[in-house]
């Protein structure tokens, strides 16, 4: 899915510059994230499994917001594939799990953010318009 607003201005284009991909499976909290981004002129899709995350990658996103904990395994392996491989990609972890350490491998992976569940949207958007 992809969203775009009309908005103008010089915040609009430089928040466009960085198409955000939102990997979260659930479905309430991927709507708003979604909607969140379309109001700030971010360009976004969006992945619930690990196994679509990889696929999407080949879209280019500039951000990815990461949930560690889907259906279909940690999003860690998302994090991994785009550190082995040098992908200019940005990843923010999103996670509620208070193992957090320990799914992303122990501090091994590390990601260019951290947000704990319940998101604090504020600081959310500032470090993507600091990405853009």
């Amino acid at each position: 899915m992809r969203v775009e607003t009309e908005n103008s201005g010089a915040d609009t284009a430089d928040a466009a510059r960085c198409r955000v991909l939102v990997v979260e499976d659930d479905p309430s909290s991927r709507r708003a994230l979604i909607a969140l981004l379309q109001l700030k002129g971010f360009e976004a899709t969006f992945a619930d499994t690990v196994a679509k995350a990889m696929r999407q990658l080949e879209q280019n996103p500039g951000c990815i917001l990461l949930d560690l904990m889907l259906p279909d395994g940690n999003g860690a392996a998302v994090l991994e594939h785009i550190r082995a491989h040098r992908l200019p990609i940005r990843v923010a972890v999103m996670t509620g799990a208070s193992n957090w350490q320990a799914l992303l491998d122990n501090g091994r992976l590390q990601p260019d953010a951290l947000f704990t569940k319940p998101l604090d949207l504020n600081r959310l958007i500032e470090w993507l318009e600091r990405m853009a």
